[in-house]
Formats: structure tokens, sequence, C-alpha cells
């Protein structure tokens, strides 16, 4: 570095004082930032402590380098309005990143501030980094790794002191953070609307801007009002009406009751789904155990619930679905084809599968039916289990159409359709079957990732947002969430967006539940073994699942409520042949395996 680098660096530490209060931070993906894993009970634990930045000023006599570089450090602050960070800029500036800013954000410790030119009172300063991705105006993150490089301009304004002058472009109406800033100024938080039939609620996970944590309950609600952010809006339904506000002073919360005051808008829309929609919201404060609706001041009751409601009045809304409540049993392929379940830890035989055994095999979730993959990977085959656990018949459903055509494993959603994806040559085909009906391909129109080989496709129990591995052309594999739309008998998948760049060859992934994937792959910039990690498609950190690896593991299966279970080849325990794996204390992430039972390619149903 530079002498003058290096001074400019030491000035801007001093920009910045930090104060405790109570909160928690969200987190956005860096490469090799594995935590610890926790209970997904709730998007963040609130509460935890967390610093708030005071802003401070600009200083008589900074040079340019220091105005940009403060101008950076204020705006992370959000508890004035961004008052301070305007005071770095010429009056006629326009900058309005308010009230919910679009944020570039970049790697911690990779911004170089540097002046590149002073001349005639005019000056211009180049700012580059990593970035790690992009929290658009609504709150939806997108994990975009690629270079920043942005160029500010300034001037001489009164007092002969400098001031920016023009901003970048990126920067007009948002922001430029660093991870760590961040981690201080936004919290994640899941807004719920429902899945098209009205049934199951989806989570839209978004990045909150916080300047006060007793604001929270009302800031939260406010953003529910505003609706789905645009990623999802067009795959889930909001039972509230066009114009509806917060009342009042905001949500009030009297021991554990959160009371929300409505206008009077909301009475044209449906009771029972707006209750819903905050109970599941507000939930996930600490400080919320129960909901009181008011329209225009007057107490409102959904039918059948009385005018306190608890979460438990709209369990049946979980976006878990049906398993949601209830603990999950496992399948695994045993010897000779037999196809096994899981009862009190014991592989109990439910099937023979008359064709042997099949690759990446999966079952629907009023298991009924079985299907899977062809030992080549080129066809897809299903069949119904029988009722007595006889023997199953596995018939071909799908073959593929290209030169060296694979499949992915067959996902099932809530409807009872059946997915899977073909890939060749750089390019993938979307395949679904619906139940009692043949298989179609869903036109190149209605699939977002027609342009890439697909290695994994999940559907979440919500049967609204998809999960998939998606390779480059460079080889390098990725994590992105799609959205699921449906209009009479067509089916669309689209706008897979990226959540986290942390994991290459990625190998394999389940649904853990609605807000985690559970995934098998290797961190980036290591080359260690493939692991097993949970990942929040939220777009926050990772985290490892259990200690270590049991072996070399080849497969991971996980559900709502349920263990995460791998297979792998032990060492010392008849190592030619796949075990069962699962966490000794499925409460603790970073217990050590089990490896209780042998078999291969355990799954849960879906």
């Amino acid at each position: 570095m530079t002498g003058t680098w290096m001074r400019m660096s030491a000035r801007v530490s001093a920009l910045v004082s930090v104060v405790g209060l109570l909160a928690a931070c969200a987190s956005v993906p860096t490469g090799g930032r594995v935590t610890g894993g926790r209970p997904a009970e709730r998007t963040e634990p609130f509460d935890d402590p967390y610093v708030r930045i005071v802003p401070v000023p600009p200083g008589r006599d900074w040079q340019p380098s220091d105005i940009v570089n403060g101008f950076l450090s204020a705006s992370a602050s959000f508890d004035d309005g961004h008052g301070v960070a305007r005071e770095y800029l010429l009056r006629e500036v326009r900058w309005w990143p308010e009230p919910w800013p679009s944020v570039t954000v970049y790697e911690n410790g990779s911004l170089e501030v540097i002046l590149s030119r002073t001349e005639d009172g005019q000056a211009t300063v180049q700012v580059t980094g990593n970035q790690l991705g992009i929290i658009r105006f609504d709150g939806q993150y997108e994990a975009e790794p690629r270079s920043v490089n942005e160029t500010f301009h300034l001037a001489k304004g009164p007092q002969n002191q400098w001031r920016i002058s023009q901003l970048p472009t990126s920067l007009t109406s948002g922001l430029l953070l660093s991870q760590r800033d961040v981690d201080r100024a936004f919290r994640t938080m899941n807004l719920y609307f429902f899945a098209p039939d009205g049934q199951v609620l989806v989570p839209n996970a978004i990045f909150l801007p916080l300047g006060n944590r007793q604001d929270l309950p009302s800031q939260i609600v406010r953003a529910l009002l505003k609706g789905p952010t645009v990623w999802l809006r067009s795959a889930v339904r909001n039972s509230f009406p066009p114009g509806t506000r917060l009342l009042g002073d905001g949500v009030r919360v009297t021991d554990g009751v959160a009371t929300v005051n409505l206008s009077r808008e909301a009475a044209r829309g449906n009771i029972a789904g707006m209750s819903a929609q905050l109970m599941w919201t507000l939930r996930q404060l600490a400080e919320v155990k129960y909901l009181k609706l008011e329209i225009d001041g007057k107490a409102r009751s959904p039918g059948g619930v009385g005018p306190t409601q608890s979460p438990e009045d709209w369990r049946a809304n979980n976006p878990d679905g049906a398993t949601g409540g209830s603990p999950q049993q496992a399948y695994l392929q045993g010897p000779g084809g037999r196809l096994d379940q899981l009862f009190a830890d014991r592989p109990t035989p439910v099937a023979t599968l008359e064709n042997g055994t099949l690759s990446d095999p999966s079952i629907s979730l009023d298991r009924r039916v079985i299907a899977g993959l062809g030992e080549a990977r080129d066809r897809v085959v299903m069949g119904e289990l029988a009722i007595s656990g006889g023997p199953t018949r596995l018939r071909t459903v799908i073959s593929a159409r290209h030169r060296g055509g694979t499949f992915t494993s067959p996902s099932w959603d809530r409807h009872g359709t059946m997915w899977t994806v073909e890939s060749a040559g750089g390019r993938s085909w979307l395949w679904i079957k619906l139940s009692g009906k043949p298989p179609v391909r869903v036109a190149d129109t209605g699939w977002g990732l027609s342009g890439y080989n697909v290695r994994e496709l999940r559907i979440a129990q919500d049967g609204v947002r998809a999960a998939a591995i998606v390779v480059d052309g460079e080889r390098r594999a990725q994590i992105r969430i799609g959205r699921i739309e449906r209009n009479g008998s067509t089916v669309t998948a689209g706008e897979f967006l990226p959540i986290s760049s942390e994991l290459v060859d990625v190998a394999h992934l389940a649904w853990q539940d609605a807000d985690e994937l559970a995934v098998l792959g290797r961190l980036q910039r290591t080359t260690a073994q493939m692991l097993p990690y949970r990942v929040p498609v939220s777009g926050g950190k990772i985290g490892g699942i259990g200690f270590g690896a049991p072996g070399e593991i080849g497969s991971i299966s996980a559900a709502p409520n349920a263990p995460v279970l791998v297979s792998a080849k032990v060492p010392g325990k008849d190592s030619e042949n796949d075990r069962v794996c699962r966490l000794t204390d499925p409460q603790d992430r970073l217990s050590e395996w089990d490896c209780f039972v042998a078999g291969h390619d355990p799954f849960y149903p879906g």
C-alpha cells in the first residue's frame, strides 16, 4: 500500500464509534464463513447483542479520499435518516436511499479508496473491492460475486471544503456496505404469504434495515403490508387488500400480546388469512406470543377463533405442510433390491423392487409411489408400492431425449406431481408428471434453467419454491432458489436466484425445513472432502452439520422435524458397503455421527 492509502485508512478508523444495544444481526454469505448450527425456530436470534454505528460528520480539511470513506462509513447508520451521511455531499446532489435502499454488499477488508485525480478544485476517487451480492430494494438477497469498481467525483464546496459532487450511478438511491455493516444494520426476517390454493403459507425472506429494536414489530408488519418481493409476487397470494395501512403508533406488544390495528381497507380482506399471515410473521419475535387484530380500532375475530389468537390457531398453514408438526420416517435401500423403512431405528422391509436397486430413489408424500433412476441415469422409473409390502414392479416413464442426457433424482410436491430435470451438453429440460397423467416436458419459456446443466432439483413442502444445483460452463456448482407458478394446468419454474457462493462441487441437497437446506458440498478455497452443511435459503451464513465426516459421504437427506441422514463408506465398518448415519444428538448440529444401520441412499418422502 502507498503511504497515502495507509494514512487515509488510519484516519477513517476513527470515523465511527459504536454502542451496544439489543437486537441481532443478519448475515450475508462469504467464502468459507461457516458457523455452528442452531435450531431453525426463528430466522435470526433477534435479541443477541449487536453494535450500532454512531456516524461522524466530515472533519475540517479532510482530503477527497477521507470524504469518500467517511461517507461510506456514515451511510451504514440508519438511525438518523442518513442525515450525517448527507453532510458529505454538496447540497445539490440528490441521494435517496430511504426508506428501503438497494445495497451492494462487499467483502470485509476488500475495499480500497484511492485518489486518482485532483485538478482545479475537482477530484476523482476510485473505489474497488470484491462484491458478495446485492440486497434488492424490496429486501430480496441475491448472491452475485464480482468486482466492485465505482467512481466518485468531488468538488470544493462552501468554506473551501471537499464534498462529493457526483455519486456513482449505482448509488444514487442505494448503498455500498461491507458484510460487517450489513450484519450490524439489517435483520433477516420472514414475511408469510399464501400458496395459490390458500392452504399453506410460504416464507419470503428479506433483509430488513433496522434503526430501533423496539420498532421491529411495526417494521415487520409494514413490510408485510407492502406485499411479497418482486421475485415471489407472481407465485403467491396476499390476504391484505391494496392500501391497507398500520394505524396509530404501530404494533403494541403488552404481556406477550401483539395488537395490530389496520386501516379500514382491511375490512375488505379475508380476516382468517390476514390473521394467519400476521401470526406467522410476528411469531418470529420472542416477545410475541399472541395476536389481537383490530380494524379501525375494532377487534376482529376469525371464524372459530377468539379475539386473542395463538400460533396454534394457524398450525394448519404450516409452510412445511402436514409433516411440519410430526416426525418423518425415513426409507433406505437394503440388499437385493429391498426397500426398507426405519421403525425405531430398525430397517423394516416394505417392498422388494422386482427390477433391482434404484439410483437416487424417492417416494411421494403420500407414500404410495416410488420413483428413481436407472443405472445409467438416462431414464426415470416408477412403481406403485404394494400395500402388503410385496414385490413392486418398476416401469420406465421418461427416457432421455438428448444424446448423453441424464436425469436428476425425482422430487415430489404436495399436489402429487413428480419433478425431474434432463441435462445434456450445457442445457436442461424440465419434466413433470401429474398424478394419473403421462409425463410432459415444460416449454423452455417456462423453465428458468434451460441454459445450464442441473445436478439436483428439490421442491419445497409449500409447492411454491424449488432448490436446484446449477452447473455453469466452467463446471462450477451453485445453489439457486426458484419459484413455481401454476396457471390452471400450466406449470412453470423460473427466476432461480443464487443464494450463496460459499460452496463448490455441490453434490446433493434436500429441504431441511421451510427456511434451510441440507447440502453435501465442498467449501470454496479448500480441497477438503464433501461435507454436510446447512444453507439458509434467505442468503444467510451457512453452518456445518456434524463433527467432521463419518467417512466418504455419498448422499444426504433431510425433512422437516427429522434428523439429517447421510450414507457413507465408514472405515473399519464393512467399508465396502454403505452405512446410514445421523447425528448422535439431533439438537446439536455439531455432534458426532452415529452410523447405526447398513444400507444406502436414505431418503424421506418428497
